[in-house]
């Protein structure tokens, strides 16, 4: 005879498989639903990333870093980039605050370690004229990030 403790895990795994097999396929479709898939701007397409502004009276721009190094403080995490942005400029570093929004902060940081660990590039948004000076990001040489993508 099968001892009750046996039973019961026994009982909870065809349970759990019973559940699995019932909601799965809904899950797998709502996860569907929320994809969100990222296009590329058609000017893109026509010069590197590292020389695109998004639009004329935009103040963003794109930058592809490759890191050099990570640092976190306690007002705000950054990279630095092997080259300066624009190309030829002076702005080495980009950093997003870590009081306003953590989690935003812990993405960006996940983002930017990975980029790291495996050796590729950043893509980079940020605001030409945007200033982190509340936090640290110096603007003779730091932008605010707005976005950051890993590239492959």
């Amino acid at each position: 005879m099968l001892k009750k403790t046996t039973l019961l895990t026994v009982l909870l795994y065809v349970c759990a498989i019973l559940l699995g097999a019932a909601f799965g396929p809904s899950i797998v479709k709502l996860t569907g639903r929320l994809q969100v898939f990222h296009q590329e701007p058609v000017a893109a397409l026509a010069a590197p990333a590292s020389e695109i502004a998004l639009a004329p009276e935009s103040p963003e721009a794109l930058f592809t870093c490759t890191p050099l190094s990570i640092a976190v403080f306690s007002n705000r995490i950054h990279v630095k980039c092997t080259a300066a942005a624009p190309p030829g400029g002076a702005i080495w570093y980009f950093a997003a605050p870590t009081g306003t929004d953590p989690k935003y902060a812990n993405r960006v940081l996940s983002i930017m370690l990975t980029a790291k660990a495996l050796g590729k590039n950043l893509l980079i948004t940020y605001d030409l004229a945007g200033s982190g000076s509340a936090y640290g990001c110096l603007f003779a040489d730091c932008r605010p990030i707005q976005a950051i993508e890993l590239l492959n």
